[in-house]
């Protein structure tokens, strides 16, 4: 079963372990899409899009 967990909160962990903010986003990106957490609070349910311009897309 999926975690559920604020988008706030996700950050905040993975930002705490990645080496640079561009590993921050992809990471985010990697575990909300493929259903290994779910968000809680505003955004519930939402899912994620890069741009090929790097751009991040709700």
């Amino acid at each position: 079963m999926a975690k559920h967990i604020t988008l706030l909160d996700l950050v905040t962990v993975v930002s705490s372990l990645a080496r640079s903010d561009a590993e921050v986003v992809a990471t985010v990106i990697y575990l909300v899409n493929s259903g290994k957490v779910r968000l809680a609070g505003n955004f519930r349910g939402a899912r994620f899009a890069l741009e090929p311009d790097g751009a991040v897309a709700a």
